[in-house]
């Protein structure tokens, strides 16, 4: 019984991995930070795209961002970190026709970034 309990959970573990164990992939990088991504497939096709900034090699605090453009409406979710720190995660759902886009800036507001291909970005 035990055996069989261990099995499921270590399916549930695969589906969704903890932020921390996530195969994150870069997205944009500056002064030692840089904006993570990484996805998983939904049952309807989407994908759950999730955004975080690793800042541990940086001596400032950055922004990170990333959006979606669906029928000319743009969704935004933003992450901040401090020097040496790692934010929070957020995520979008995307679907076939959206355009992502990831970006990481100063608190000042300058920054960099661009549109991404999901097939670009890593499962979670």
């Amino acid at each position: 019984m035990l055996a069989g309990s261990s099995s499921l959970l270590v399916a549930a573990v695969l589906v969704a991995p903890p932020a921390a164990e996530a195969a994150w992939g870069s997205g944009a990088r500056v002064h030692g930070g840089e904006v993570q991504a990484c996805k998983v497939r939904n049952d309807d096709g989407s994908l759950t795209i999730r955004t975080r900034l690793d800042n541990r090699r940086a001596s400032h605090t950055h922004l990170g961002g990333m959006s979606r453009t669906r029928d000319g409406h743009r969704v935004s979710v933003n992450v901040r970190a401090a020097a040496g720190k790692i934010s929070g995660t957020k995520s979008l759902r995307w679907r076939s026709g959206d355009v992502l886009s990831i970006g990481i800036g100063e608190t000042t507001g300058e920054g960099l970034g661009g549109s991404i291909d999901p097939s670009q970005i890593p499962h979670c």
